[in-house]
């Protein structure tokens, strides 16, 4: 009687065995199926008939000189380059003074102003634009900039290359505040055959006053290296409010997307009506040049 039981034990379970395994080869075979389904190539109708959105790229700084406002149309198709606008009517106003801006035919999209003009701390910048018959319009309000740290660098191991270190010391400070850091290394005597622009690099570093889990778990960069003798350009901007909000969504759907806390998509903050894009800026600027010795 016990014999029979524990046949009839193994039995059920030899059944139950069977039977999962059926169930696991049958949920193979249609994840199979489904993967391997057949694909239809689909062209997409990128219609650009009536496509005017207006993209705004300009800081005007207290330095000086003939500013620039970049203008171009954004494109549909992902996959080309912005449009650049020829034919719009620029000016920038600040102080009660008026300055126009003309295009400049070597770069296309690129208007400059026909006089150097310097903007004033706390003082309201606002710029107009007029295409196709439509007004566009921004202002920003420049703020002072506090003295900067030189960026630091360290030799890499075993390599005759240097690497810049992020440190909190240089790139923080009491305001809200942009560094922009321009290596150039194409001049040394042993990169003269290698293309200029693969031995250039231009990076920035931001101190926005925002905890974000997309910056604190951004994705990784690869280490920028240069060689000693490589010059090294530095300019810290100063950031209004908006001027640093509209950095800070631009960051969260470019560089610190695709790390392991990512936050919704959103729309990039902008301070140019009319449905336009970008941003128009005034920053206070200083500026420093240095050789890695």
């Amino acid at each position: 009687m016990k014999s029979k039981y524990i046949h009839l034990f193994f039995s059920s379970l030899c059944y139950f065995v069977t039977w999962c395994l059926s169930g696991c080869l049958f949920l193979t075979f249609c994840i199979i199926i489904i993967m391997t389904a057949c694909e239809e190539k689909i062209d997409w109708d990128y219609s650009e008939n009536n496509l005017k959105i207006m993209a705004v790229e300009s800081i005007i700084t207290n330095e000086n000189k003939k500013h620039t406002v970049k203008l171009t149309l954004v494109r549909i198709n992902p996959n080309q380059d912005a449009l650049p606008v020829t034919d719009a009517i620029v000016r920038v106003s600040l102080a009660g003074n008026n300055y126009e801006f003309e295009h400049d035919p070597l770069n296309p999209g690129c208007y400059l102003s026909k006089h150097p003009f310097i903007d004033v701390i706390g003082t309201l910048v606002n710029l107009h634009i007029i295409h196709d018959g439509i007004e566009y319009s921004g202002s920003d309000n420049m703020i002072p900039v506090s003295p900067m740290l030189r960026a630091s660098f360290r030799k890499l191991d075993n390599e005759d290359m240097y690497e810049i270190i992020h440190s909190s010391s240089v790139f923080n400070s009491n305001e809200q505040a942009m560094w922009e850091i321009f290596i150039d290394w194409s001049f040394l005597p042993e990169y003269q055959n290698i293309e200029p622009d693969s031995c250039k690099a231009r990076l920035f570093f931001y101190d926005l006053k925002n905890i974000d889990v997309g910056q604190i778990f951004s994705p990784p960069k690869k280490p920028l290296k240069f060689p000693k003798g490589a010059q090294v350009s530095q300019s810290k901007y100063s950031l209004s409010n908006e001027h640093a909000e509209f950095r800070r969504s631009l960051l969260l759907e470019t560089e610190w997307r695709g790390g392991m806390f990512d936050v919704s998509p959103g729309m990039v903050y902008t301070n140019i009506d009319n449905d336009a894009v970008g941003f128009f800026g005034a920053s206070s600027v200083i500026r420093d040049s240095f050789y890695i010795e």
